[in-house]
């Protein structure tokens, strides 16, 4: 079994709060890391709808050990429940009493804001990080964006072809069935493939629109599903300095390579060899590496882009405090300076303590004051 680089955070903070709650995408291994975690606890699925009805004619026989510790599954099925929850953990607020895992976000937040205010600490797990599978060794790149990073995948050595098709049939319509916002299925999932070909671009809503055939009011709804259901993260720009004249459109990221492969049709890891969107599948895992890295640390992810009208870029910039800390990420396997030409540009007027390339090589080195990662060997610290 993988250990997951959230667990040590989790128990220290798990200490001084009654409830932990994980949420993060379908399969991303919730509910193995709480019952790896606290395996001692009471479990109760709530996608179960038999213990849906008992919940709402006898909660309290759920919960027949009174001083008891449980483990509640997908509990944005059963929101009321938090009610009882709640009352149960200030009447006896042992640490780490509760542990809820759920895959809605958007549900999830508002009534967890609502009921556990100040009670709860929450985690967002997504994927396998790809320490946690390959233990910073050399594995082919294009194996690796292809496979994706699902723990059920890794775990039981399915085929990506057959494991995506069923994900995308199973667990996004399930999510998506639990939104109203859709009312053509077909439709929602050619948008999803029109937004897998612009992964690591800019988002142009009116060019979706255009493309998918509806207004830009459904896309703008429908983008909010995705995030909602921990399908694309939407990078912002950093836009501090007033000097410049910087774009304010986000940037669209799958948070899984694998499932954006699928989505563009892509049959197996040759096909990436020489793919048109090879660097922006690239982009995309380094992006979905650093969301990893700080949600597994427990904290929010201060990561943005930077993009001035006139194009010039840099792919990420990490704010700690006062500190920018700009990223560049390029597919190339072999090292070449003009892969740091926007961070030493940009340097000039903005203020950096640190700077690094990630970038489809294996060697690890410094140039010019700036850190050469292989993309094997990504910082796992803040």
């Amino acid at each position: 079994m993988y250990q997951r680089n959230m667990q040590q955070t989790m128990m220290r903070v798990a200490k001084g709060f009654p409830i932990i709650t994980v949420t993060g995408p379908r399969q991303s291994g919730k509910t193995t890391l709480a019952k790896m975690q606290f395996p001692d606890y009471h479990y109760l699925d709530l996608e179960n709808p038999e213990l849906r009805v008992i919940l709402e004619s006898d909660p309290k026989s759920l919960f027949s050990d009174e001083k008891g510790r449980y483990i509640i599954d997908e509990f944005q099925y059963a929101p009321d429940i938090l009610h009882y929850i709640k009352m149960m953990a200030d009447k006896n607020p042992m640490p780490a009493r509760f542990i809820l895992t759920g895959s809605n976000q958007f549900s999830m937040m508002r009534h967890l804001s609502q009921s556990l205010a100040g009670r709860t600490a929450i985690f967002q797990l997504l994927p396998f990080s790809y320490n946690e599978i390959y233990q910073d060794q050399k594995a082919d790149i294009d194996e690796v964006l292809f496979k994706g990073f699902y723990p059920r995948l890794i775990d039981q050595g399915m085929d990506p072809q057959m494991f995506y098709t069923s994900y995308i049939n199973t667990y996004l319509e399930r999510d998506v069935r639990l939104l109203t916002q859709v009312q053509d299925r077909d439709l929602f999932f050619k948008f999803l493939g029109l937004c897998a070909g612009r992964t690591g671009s800019l988002l142009n809503k009116t060019a979706l629109a255009n493309e998918t055939g509806v207004d830009v009011k459904t896309v703008s709804n429908w983008l909010s599903i995705l995030q909602t259901s921990y399908i694309i993260h939407l990078l912002q720009p950093w836009h501090k300095n007033q000097n410049k004249r910087l774009v304010k459109s986000p940037k669209l990221f799958f948070l899984d390579t694998g499932l954006a492969c699928r989505l563009l049709r892509i049959r197996d890891a040759q096909d990436l060899v020489n793919h048109p969107l090879k660097g922006q599948l690239f982009e995309t895992f380094v992006v979905s590496e650093y969301l990893k890295m700080f949600y597994n640390q427990g904290s929010d992810a201060p990561l943005y882009f930077y993009r001035e009208n006139s194009g010039l870029e840099l792919d990420l910039l990490i704010q700690s405090g006062a500190e920018l800390m700009p990223v560049e990420i390029k597919a190339a396997k072999v090292f070449n300076p003009s892969l740091i030409k926007n961070i030493q540009v940009i340097g000039k007027s903005l203020d950096f303590q640190s700077a690094s390339l990630i970038y489809g090589g294996d060697k690890k080195f410094c140039r010019d004051g700036i850190n050469i990662y292989p993309y094997f060997q990504i910082p796992q610290s803040k």
